[in-house]
């Protein structure tokens, strides 16, 4: 494609876009407001994710070392569970550091403390991180089997629990941002649809001395991006403007400030592209779909 075409294709999308302000206007307001809603819905389905990972770190697995085993072979199993590819950490808790810490837990309110420390009746132990919730029930399973293991303690039904609701969150993000585009794909196309039909005449002359589909084409695709792009640039900006207050105002709630939110950078690194990307891409697929059948001349 020759500059000049390309510059004559980009000058009759705006100027489509000027000559139809309103309609034009009316759609980049509709797309925004779509991609708005797909962008607060994106960023509160990432903030209970961040949480509930916040929450699967806390849920850790407790491994209680067999009274038996010999303390040389405690370094071997250390290893042997460190490299688990479903184990995230691990921490080994020597039974007296387990015993200052129940001391402390205990604040001297026991006269048996003493026969504590003489005697101690804690086990060693290894902390577990996971590497997903999803290996709960896998690793419970392997550490009840083998024999250096005296007792496994786990957080029970509560990993399904997360899984469920991390698994509903996932689908109903993805539902909803299909079916928002859905939505501001039809808008779109019933505003190029109005543009192209005022054209007709126009594009039927051109097709009568020789002009390409393409040709006629090129300048509603560069009108539905442009439109796509607006709408979703629009609702990134405004909706970054406005996460960091919204957090601080909720985090300065009494009862609300245990729970901490995404970084704003962390989050809009993928609220940007997603909102401009999935502008666009309404807008080449509106753009394209009501062009097609005025072509058909």
């Amino acid at each position: 494609m020759k500059p000049r075409t390309f510059r004559h294709f980009i000058s009759e999308a705006f100027r489509s876009l000027v000559r139809n302000r309103l309609m034009s206007f009316a759609s980049i307001l509709t797309v925004a407001s779509c991609i708005f809603i797909v962008s607060l819905f994106y960023m509160l389905a990432a903030n209970i994710d961040f949480f509930l990972m916040q929450l699967e770190d806390s849920l850790q697995i407790m491994v209680f070392v067999d009274e038996d085993l010999p303390p040389g072979a405690i370094g071997p199993l250390h290893d042997r569970i460190r490299v688990m590819p479903q184990v995230a950490n691990t921490i080994f808790v020597h039974r007296d550091d387990a015993l200052e810490d129940l001391v402390e837990t205990l604040d001297g309110g026991l006269e048996r403390i003493g026969a504590l420390r003489a005697n101690n009746p804690l086990r060693h132990s290894f902390i577990i991180e996971l590497r997903d919730l999803r290996y709960h029930d896998e690793l419970i399973r392997i550490f009840n089997d083998m024999p250096e293991i005296g007792r496994v303690g786990d957080f029970g039904a509560a990993a399904d629990i997360m899984i469920t609701i991390r698994d509903v969150v996932q689908v109903a993000s993805l539902l909803l941002i299909l079916i928002l585009a859905a939505i501001a794909i039809v808008l779109i196309m019933n505003t190029i649809r109005i543009t192209v039909s005022t054209r007709q005449v126009e594009i039927g002359i051109m097709k009568y001395v020789g002009a390409t589909d393409w040709f006629i084409r090129w300048p509603f695709v560069i009108e539905g991006l442009l439109i796509g792009f607006f709408g979703g640039l629009i609702p990134a900006v405004l909706a970054r403007l406005g996460y960091e207050g919204v957090i601080s105002r909720i985090a300065g709630v009494p009862w609300l400030n245990f729970i901490e939110f995404m970084p704003g950078e962390a989050i809009f690194m993928y609220v940007m592209p997603l909102a401009i990307g999935l502008g666009v891409l309404i807008g080449l697929i509106g753009s394209l779909v009501s062009v097609r059948r005025y072509l058909k001349v």
